[in-house]
């Protein structure tokens, strides 16, 4: 069990060493271990990306969201942790360091991360969520117009515009998530800097990040032994829901649900439902 750091939020904050690395996450409720994974953008963690959802999920499931090593409050190792195969190997020990068997959801590049997981070791997933994911579910088009969240370090005020134009309820860009926002892109901003030179420029180099086996991971989503829920916003930018249902035909057990009036994170804009969706799909009967 991880050090354990109380702050008065709906979760416990944590921390364990894994491989040398102390790993932040967030811990909440009892009963199945269901594990979150965010997504790649500079400012991305357990807390940005799955606060709203927490405390709901935490009524029936032992909800564990994890800060991907280099993200969040984990530190990041130059160069060992800035491929996507490294990040999913460091997820393998940490699943492996707090206990499975797991369910397991991720957003965005996080959707990549989750189905190694489950290709890596499969004995220790129950099912698998996967979010607005273009890096999980295809390789990037050539024509598609890469992040540039570390192009300069941003003021308050740019964190601000971004966030407006991040999320469809604007209401959700309070104070305190700009200034949690700016926080956490000035504390990664050097090492996302160096991770996007390792990456490149291009959306090929991009993908040859994504290569599992030498292919992208999404030609092996008919290997997935595990029940699979998709869950999209017909206004995601990046993998339209046209792009969701394209992957969804490739699996052998799965469901899509498309949400309207959503941004890329449709867990923070509609908590409620997409965790009462959640939570049926873990629980049915399959």
């Amino acid at each position: 069990m991880g050090r354990k750091h109380d702050t008065g939020l709906p979760w416990v904050d944590r921390s364990v060493d894994v491989d040398g690395v102390p790993v932040h996450y967030l811990e909440a409720g009892r009963g199945e271990t269901l594990l979150l994974v965010h997504g790649g953008l500079v400012w991305c963690s357990a807390e940005l990306t799955y606060g709203a959802v927490i405390p709901l999920l935490a009524r029936t499931f032992r909800v564990v969201a994890v800060d991907v090593v280099g993200f969040g409050l984990t530190p990041g190792r130059e160069p060992d942790d800035f491929s996507a195969r490294a990040q999913g190997r460091f997820l393998v020990r940490f699943l492996e360091t707090i206990g499975g068997p797991a369910h397991i959801a991720g957003n965005s590049h996080g959707g990549w991360l989750v189905q190694y997981l489950a290709h890596e070791v499969p004995h220790l997933i129950s099912r698998m969520i996967i979010i607005n994911s273009l890096n999980g579910t295809s390789p990037i088009p050539d024509d598609y117009p890469l992040p540039r969240d570390v192009e300069a370090l941003p003021s308050n005020e740019g964190v601000r515009r971004d966030l407006l134009a991040f999320y469809v309820h604007k209401e959700l860009v309070t104070e305190q998530r700009v200034r949690r926002t700016y926080d956490l892109t000035v504390r990664n901003y050097a090492f996302a800097r160096a991770r996007r030179t390792y990456l490149g420029e291009t959306p090929a180099q991009w993908n040859r990040n994504l290569l599992y086996r030498g292919q992208h991971i999404a030609a092996y989503a008919g290997e997935l032994r595990c029940p699979v829920l998709l869950t999209w916003s017909r206004e995601n930018t990046g993998a339209s829901p046209a792009d969701a249902t394209a992957f969804l035909n490739r699996l052998r057990d799965g469901d899509l649900h498309v949400f309207t009036n959503a941004g890329h994170h449709v867990m923070t804009e509609h908590p409620e439902r997409w965790s009462a969706l959640v939570g049926d799909f873990l629980l049915s009967p399959r």
